[in-house]
């Protein structure tokens, strides 16, 4: 099911880019949080994701605001809306560079700091870069998944219920390198 949810992932997924030599500025990539809400599965989602990737050093900055995530639980909305808290992710792909030319599906590792307010955690994740046949603009699409725990991270469990561990899985349109 995690590999049926990735490819639900990647066949939604968008982006608006500006390029400014091989760094990519990605203003609307998807990342999902699964976890669990007192026994059931919960979701949390945001389109407000920005993403720095340079294709020369597979290096990628990611961020969003905590306030931007939705998970369709009123109480949970609430409490997510009132944070000021950014999430910022910093780190290196296990590819030597962003290949956009035509490739067999591309698994990698990634590593880098999750900053999260005042919490600074090294984490790791997996992920894929496939490409993408006859598409105007976008070369392939990179998935990324990580397993996390609030414990890990050193962050209090913010609502009574929640479970400590979740995934998080982001999704991002990698376009082709400008030719000029």
């Amino acid at each position: 099911m995690k590999h049926a949810m990735l490819w639900l992932f990647f066949t939604a997924a968008t982006c608006t880019t500006v390029l400014a030599q091989n760094i990519y500025y990605t203003l609307d990539a998807s990342l999902t949080l699964n976890g669990e809400l007192g026994g059931e599965a919960l979701k949390l989602q945001t389109r407000q994701l920005g993403i720095k990737l340079d294709y020369e050093t597979a290096y990628m900055i990611i961020r969003f605001p905590v306030s931007s995530l939705e998970s369709g639980v009123d109480s949970l909305d609430l409490l997510l809306r009132k944070s000021t808290t950014e999430v910022v992710f910093d780190g290196k792909l296990s590819l030597e560079y962003i290949k956009t030319e035509d490739h067999p599906p591309l698994k990698f590792t990634s590593e880098g700091w999750l900053t999260i307010g005042s919490s600074k955690t090294l984490i790791t994740g997996t992920g894929e870069l496939l490409h993408i046949d006859d598409a105007s603009k976008i070369a392939c699409m990179l998935g990324m998944t990580a397993q996390l725990n609030f414990k890990d991270l050193k962050l209090p469990i913010p609502l009574p219920g929640l479970e400590g561990g979740f995934e998080a899985v982001i999704m991002q349109a990698v376009l082709k390198k400008d030719k000029n």
